[in-house]
């Protein structure tokens, strides 16, 4: 797949959680950057950080129970990784069913351009710019 391809898919995504998001199925991020990143690409509705929760991760959980279902879009790195497996687990048993596919597939997409949320928004400014910057020069 070349970035052109890699860049629509991952926009399909984006679009797609975009439309989770304001049917106000919540998002589960690690931190304040992870947030602000997918504000910056214009979801709109409900995101908590686990890592500003002042409860455990499980406590934290806990009260997303009262959810249908959760997007789970932790990190690509070994520390996301392991979360986004603690999240699935732990809401499965709560009743939420856990949206982890969105983030299998951008880790698919993106684990060799970045590793955190946080740096979503401006790899996809990049390289559109630079997508843009090759079309016009064909």
């Amino acid at each position: 797949m070349n970035m052109e391809e890699t860049l629509e898919r991952i926009g399909e995504l984006l679009d797609e959680l975009r439309e989770c998001s304001a049917k106000g199925i919540p998002i589960v991020v690690e931190g304040v950057r992870d947030e602000e990143a997918l504000r910056e690409l214009d979801v709109k509705g409900p995101i908590f950080q686990i890592s500003s929760s002042k409860r455990t991760a499980l406590n934290f959980l806990e009260c997303l129970a009262r959810h249908r279902q959760v997007i789970v879009l932790t990190d690509f790195d070994r520390t996301g990784e392991e979360l986004a497996k603690f999240c699935l687990k732990h809401l499965q048993r709560l009743g939420p069913k856990p949206i982890v596919d969105l983030r299998e597939e951008l880790r698919a997409l993106l684990h060799k351009d970045i590793k955190e949320i946080q740096g979503l928004a401006k790899f996809l400014r990049v390289q559109t710019t630079r997508e843009a910057g090759r079309k016009r020069s064909r």
